[in-house]
């Protein structure tokens, strides 16, 4: 899609992350980022960041702890995000309304406790 630099803020990772539980349950925001990065000080967990060349891609787990960076320059950051989950993966209860508006957003018309096969959640392959 592009070349990011480091000024246009790409992902960041702290390796080894997966480890930590909390944190887990807080809403994405600007309070949450501030507690969550504190956690992260004082651990000793590798920060990445690199710049990304134009058709290089990403994979990581979610349960990695990334975001990215802000974006200093006047172009706009170009991105693409495709999430697999294992095709038995159940919808859990919401926490908060972050997950609330991600159940409707993007797992509409699936069950708390059901496998996620929506139509916007397609189980992919069975054999």
């Amino acid at each position: 899609m592009q070349a990011t630099s480091l000024e246009l803020g790409p992902l960041e990772f702290s390796a080894g992350s997966h480890r930590i539980v909390e944190g887990r349950n807080l809403e994405i925001s600007d309070e949450s980022e501030q507690q969550i990065e504190q956690k992260l000080r004082v651990t000793d967990f590798k920060h990445v960041i690199e710049a990304f060349d134009i058709g290089e891609i990403s994979f990581h787990s979610g349960w990695v702890f990334h975001r990215a960076g802000a974006n200093s320059t006047s172009q706009m950051r170009k991105v693409m995000t495709i999430i697999y989950m294992d095709r038995d993966m159940r919808l859990k209860s919401p926490e908060n309304q972050n997950q609330i508006n991600d159940w409707n957003t993007w797992c509409p018309g699936a069950v708390i406790g059901e496998v996620i096969n929506s139509p916007l959640n397609p189980v992919l392959y069975e054999y």
